[in-house]
């Protein structure tokens, strides 16, 4: 059985401003939009959006995270997508949304910072 222990950054008080949503892993702890407490990454994985109008498909990474506190909310991060940018296309942004619940067009943009890594010990 495995388990995930978290590590500060290069330092208690180093953080590392995210802008690839890949760059997470499960157990990572980040902090975005002002908040002071950490946030667990607890799963990551792929979304596939597809345009009709042009017959295009792209996956960007999604990323749920959790606070460890009672009344916590749990959001999903997700990059912005580019619909149109003088003529209609499909392009992943470096820019991040922080989402509630399933909705990923909608969100609050975000800063995303790691401040601890996670890193998988036996149990």
């Amino acid at each position: 059985m495995s388990a995930f222990e978290t590590q500060p950054q290069n330092g208690t008080d180093s953080t590392e401003t995210i802008t690839d949503l890949r760059a997470l892993d499960v157990g990572d702890q980040v902090l975005f939009a002002g908040r002071q407490r950490q946030l667990d990454v607890v799963a990551v994985g792929t979304r596939t959006v597809v345009d009709e109008r042009i017959n295009a498909e792209i996956e960007t990474p999604v990323v749920r995270v959790q606070g460890d506190w009672d009344g916590a909310v749990d959001r999903v991060l997700a990059h912005k997508l580019d619909r149109y940018d003088g003529g209609i296309q499909l392009e992943e942004l470096d820019d991040i949304v922080a989402c509630e619940g399933a909705d990923l067009e909608r969100g609050e943009d975000v800063t995303v910072r790691r401040v601890a890594c996670g890193a998988e010990v036996s149990a």
